[in-house]
């Protein structure tokens, strides 16, 4: 054995340069591999849901539709039948009260006569107070109203109460006999209406068919 070997063997000599830089590139880990870098991003933090959109607040001044209905209409009204006005470019039944259809007839005096055209001209005539013109005397075309919505009917018209200053439409209708108490909408005209009956006024005075019972027969409602 040559004393270079002999000297390596005690641990004399340096361990070569090129295995102590080979060591040295690859650091070694506890299971003998060199560690993967981490190159995954860091996750993102799971984003909250964002909460269901709410319904937009009205605007400000910006009247419901309740408050459109309690806030009622006035305007210039006409007369379509006997319970229904156009006022302001709207439809109104007027509310509580039932009248003859136009084209209906009822009987007195053993005759038939028009009741729907005379119950139409009666509401008319509440509106169209007589304008003096010298020799002759018009009446006026319309009449301002005031009408306050309650309901609508199953055409989408709106039943009001009516008022032209403080007549209330309606009541004076059942009160003259021109319309019956429509007891869907309550009995807010009894009164009027019993006592058009027990005097016998307008269609009490001879014999009729109820305005709901006529439109069924004929009309299918």
């Amino acid at each position: 054995m040559t004393r270079a070997a002999l000297l390596l063997l005690l641990g004399l000599l340096p361990v070569p340069l090129v295995a102590s830089t080979a060591w040295a590139q690859a650091p070694q880990t506890a299971t003998g591999r060199a560690p993967v870098p981490n190159i995954r991003a860091p996750l993102q933090p799971s984003a909250t849901p964002a909460p269901p959109d709410k319904a937009p607040a009205p605007r400000a001044g910006a009247p419901s539709e309740a408050d459109s209905q309690s806030q009622g209409v006035a305007g210039m009204a006409r007369v379509v039948d006997g319970d229904t006005l156009r006022v302001d470019g709207r439809t109104f039944r007027l509310w509580g009260i039932d009248a003859p259809e136009l084209v209906q007839a009822c009987e007195r005096d053993g005759l038939n006569y028009a009741c729907g055209r005379a119950a139409a001209a009666y509401l008319r005539s509440l509106l169209t107070p007589a304008i003096p013109t010298g020799d002759r005397t018009l009446d006026s075309a319309a009449a301002q109203v005031v009408c306050e919505a309650r309901a609508s009917d199953q055409y989408g018209r709106v039943a009001a109460l009516c008022r032209a200053g403080t007549m209330d439409l309606g009541a004076e209708m059942v009160r003259a006999g021109w319309a019956l108490v429509l007891m869907r909408h309550g009995t807010d005209y009894a009164v009027e209406e019993e006592d058009a009956r027990t005097n016998l006024r307008g269609l009490w005075a001879g014999a009729f068919e109820a305005p709901w019972d006529w439109r069924a027969k004929r009309l299918g409602e």
